[in-house]
């Protein structure tokens, strides 16, 4: 296998992981706003998620690198053996592939509960919001949580229909 392929699915599959962290914390974040709009709306329903954003930290970024800077040194590792240009020993070979394994293993690890991971989570979240009036409005909120996946701000920034005769009721 040459080195550009496997370069290339080394890509693919830090791509993956990534994607897969990115999917989890975005259900995480649309689990904490339900819970939030539980505590704050007197009555909703239609809950609707988008435009999420995770705004990771320097530090995870670097953390998530190193993973995929180990990843590539077991390929190039592994790529000089099978091409027979290794000059070690097969030994050499084996003990310093289950180092950078274990490095690897290591970084992953460090990264499932890395903190702060990110500075916030943005999301905009629409729902069918009971007014005062007695009627339902489809509301727009603009929300922030924190690298705990608490609310930490939440702004109205729309709505479809006329919300001018009722304002919406809080717990």
């Amino acid at each position: 296998m040459s080195m550009k392929i496997i370069l290339i699915f080394l890509s693919f599959a830090f791509g993956q992981l990534l994607k897969a962290q990115v999917i989890d914390d975005e259900e995480r974040v649309q689990q904490a706003v339900i819970t939030w709009a539980d505590s704050t709306f007197f009555s909703y329903d239609e809950p609707r998620f988008e435009q999420f954003v995770p705004h990771y930290t320097d530090e995870y970024r670097m953390a998530s690198m190193r993973v995929e800077s180990i990843e590539k040194s077991i390929a190039r590792l592994k790529n000089t053996k099978e091409k027979g240009t290794y000059r070690g020993t097969d030994q050499e070979f084996e003990n310093t592939l289950k180092e950078l394994e274990m490095r690897k293993t290591e970084a992953e690890a460090n990264n499932q509960d890395f903190r702060p991971k990110v500075t916030h989570y943005s999301i905009v979240f629409w729902a069918n919001i009971k007014l005062d009036s007695g009627i339902y409005n489809y509301v727009r909120h603009d929300v922030e949580l924190n690298d705990s996946f608490r609310v930490t701000k939440s702004m109205i920034s729309g709505n479809i229909g006329d919300n001018s005769k009722g304002s919406i009721i809080y717990r």
